[in-house]
């Protein structure tokens, strides 16, 4: 199975009300093709305009780039913000898997095809991880 960046981002984020458009869709023949340097900053970039626009505030919205970004790519956050990493890592666990210290990394699946079982509970945690991430910066 052939994926593009911009499938894959719109698969993940398709139980948020994000409008995920990458400036380029990019094929990605495996999961590992996720590694590459440059995938971090571009899922974070694009994820984080698309969470902009859809009216998270703008700490929210790179933390939660950022930390998507990580769920696909192993790669660290660009920015210091590793606690709001950590805290959305434990609110996906939670609605994923019922366990707050479970999380998954996308370039670790041995294919593509595999996506298609984590799938649903991958959604799930994206949703609560963006419900979370969009509650910062109302207060």
């Amino acid at each position: 199975m052939m994926v593009t960046f911009g499938k894959l981002l719109r698969q993940l984020c398709a139980q948020t009300p994000l409008i995920v458009s990458p400036p380029d869709d990019l094929p990605l023949s495996q999961p590992d093709d996720l590694m590459h340097p440059d995938c971090h900053a571009r899922i974070g970039d694009t994820i984080a305009q698309a969470a902009l626009s859809s009216g998270l505030s703008f700490y929210g919205a790179c933390a939660f780039g950022e930390w998507l970004a990580e769920l696909c790519t192993g790669w660290s956050t660009r920015f210091a913000n590793e606690d709001a990493i950590l805290r959305l890592d434990g609110v996906f666990g939670q609605a994923a898997y019922g366990n707050p210290k479970e999380v998954i990394r996308l370039y670790l699946l041995p294919s593509w095809d595999a996506l298609t079982e984590h799938l649903p509970q991958i959604q799930r945690g994206v949703a609560a991880a963006f419900a979370e991430a969009k509650r910062w910066g109302e207060d």
